[in-house]
């Protein structure tokens, strides 16, 4: 028997609590006993136990993680779950916007509490998701805005003379994104028939962070933290570490000019924290790595132009010629023997192009694009080797994906039918790639109508044509 007790200063206090409980319980929904989680804790419970197995450890770490922990925690916290109402979801997405957060972050905030909460219903634990009763914020849908043709020309011809300029010319002809681009392998690229060449997309390049392998995490990072000085700091200008002390006394937020007192900084660590994991001796799990893509329609295969499949080529050859020089390492699975007891446990299998244990290359020169010592680019190093051309050939700032939008814009601008441009760049639905280059279907519509009205409309020769 549930037997349930209603208290209050009075007893018509005691009888509303009862009256509440009975319509929720005819409702179909009975609260459960005691005074239930905070909002914190059923977020971090869900974030831990119940996302993180389901999703791909970096969509965890870049998004799910850095989203509750740093904005949905902090802000909406601390009540109880079930008093959780309307409008504190309002106030949280306000004061979102009054600190300069964009509309696609407090977007994909609202999404996350709105999923926790979902779950949190399907549970038992609340009787209704009060995300379903609040207006999500407005997001204005941007088009892309890839370099025009001339452009790409010039990126081209400039990127003849580079090492690893194949790999470019392959965004801007194929567009696969820049994690698939560094991940490409060798053994998944067939350039037996330069006139059917193709590439196949099954693996992307990604760094995930270090996790702590020590026992005192917090004696192991204590020099690291960034903590905030007192309002009455006595360290003046006394030197740390070679380094005048500057006192921090307060957090940037998003868009910040720098016009404070203080080091402009993200954020200060809490009295807890057990980040700065790259610096522990016996650090794990992270660092650059392969994985699959996320989803099915990722995995694909695309013919590429002969012009690509010989570019290609001939960069293969030049890093066979690499390969010979000395210091070249190279970078791919390493199995455990005495000599190597830190090495991989698992034995590749056969047509194993990755190890599934150490998320590395069965072979240490299966990468397409790597380092002069055969070692992966680092996407942080790719992007500014990216910006540097740019601003050496005097082009505008453009993301290392819009050589991706690029790629689209131009199929479909050259007639490629839909169904293939999705295929080709591993978009979700046909439908998607219709409605994100919309502009580019307008003009072909506007060219459609200039061809038609020739047609019916043909134009008269001009008097005096010898033609007539």
């Amino acid at each position: 028997m549930d037997r349930r007790y209603f208290y209050g200063d009075n007893p018509d206090q005691a009888l509303a609590k009862r009256d509440v409980f009975m319509e929720s319980h005819k409702a179909g929904f009975t609260p459960p006993t005691g005074k239930g989680d905070t909002v914190a804790e059923h977020l971090i419970h869900w974030l831990y136990h119940v996302i993180r197995p389901k999703v791909r450890a970096t969509t965890w770490h870049q998004s799910y993680k850095p989203k509750v922990l740093n904005h949905l925690v902090p802000r909406l916290g601390r009540p109880r779950l079930k008093d959780l109402a309307e409008e504190d979801v309002e106030r949280f997405l306000t004061d979102m916007k009054a600190d300069g957060y964009s509309p696609a972050q407090i977007l994909a905030c609202f999404r996350l509490l709105s999923q926790a909460l979902k779950h949190a219903v399907r549970r038992k634990l609340i009787g209704r998701n009060v995300c379903d009763f609040v207006d999500p914020p407005a997001q204005s849908a941007e088009e892309p805005l890839p370099p025009e043709r001339d452009e790409a020309a010039i990126l081209l011809e400039a990127l003849e003379r580079r090492r690893n300029g194949v790999r470019w010319q392959t965004a801007l002809a194929v567009g696969p994104r820049r994690g698939e681009t560094l991940g490409l392998t060798w053994p998944l690229i067939d350039l037996t028939d330069l006139d059917a060449a193709t590439i196949r997309i099954a693996w992307e390049l990604v760094r995930l962070p270090w996790q702590h392998g020590c026992e005192d995490v917090a004696a192991c990072t204590e020099r690291h933290h960034v903590r905030a000085c007192p309002p009455d700091c006595t360290k003046g200008t006394r030197k740390q570490g070679g380094r005048p002390h500057e006192c921090r006394t307060k957090v940037c937020l998003p868009g910040c000019a720098g016009a404070h007192q203080g080091r402009c900084i993200k954020r200060f660590c809490p009295p807890d924290c057990d980040r700065h994991a790259k610096v522990c001796p016996d650090k794990w799990g992270g660092g650059l790595v392969m994985t699959e893509p996320k989803s099915k329609k990722s995995k694909r295969t695309a013919v590429i132009p002969r012009q690509l499949a010989e570019r290609l080529l001939l960069h293969q050859m030049a890093q066979a010629a690499e390969r010979e020089q000395p210091g070249w390492a190279g970078w791919g699975h390493e199995s455990r023997s005495p000599a190597n007891p830190d090495g991989c446990e698992r034995r590749p299998r056969p047509r194993e192009v990755v190890c599934p244990r150490c998320q590395k290359p069965i072979r240490k020169d299966a990468l397409v694009f790597t380092q002069p010592n055969g070692l992966p680019i680092n996407p942080s190093e790719d992007w500014r080797e990216w910006q540097a051309l740019l601003a050496e050939l005097g082009l505008p700032h453009y993301r290392p994906h819009d050589a991706r939008h690029f790629s689209v814009t131009l199929q479909l601008e050259e007639g490629v039918d839909p169904r293939v441009v999705s295929d080709n760049h591993g978009h979700s639905s046909v439908s998607f790639t219709q409605e994100r280059y919309q502009h580019v279907t307008a003009r072909q519509e506007s060219e459609a109508a200039r061809k038609v009205g020739g047609a019916l409309w043909p134009s008269k020769p001009a008097r005096g044509d010898s033609s007539r």
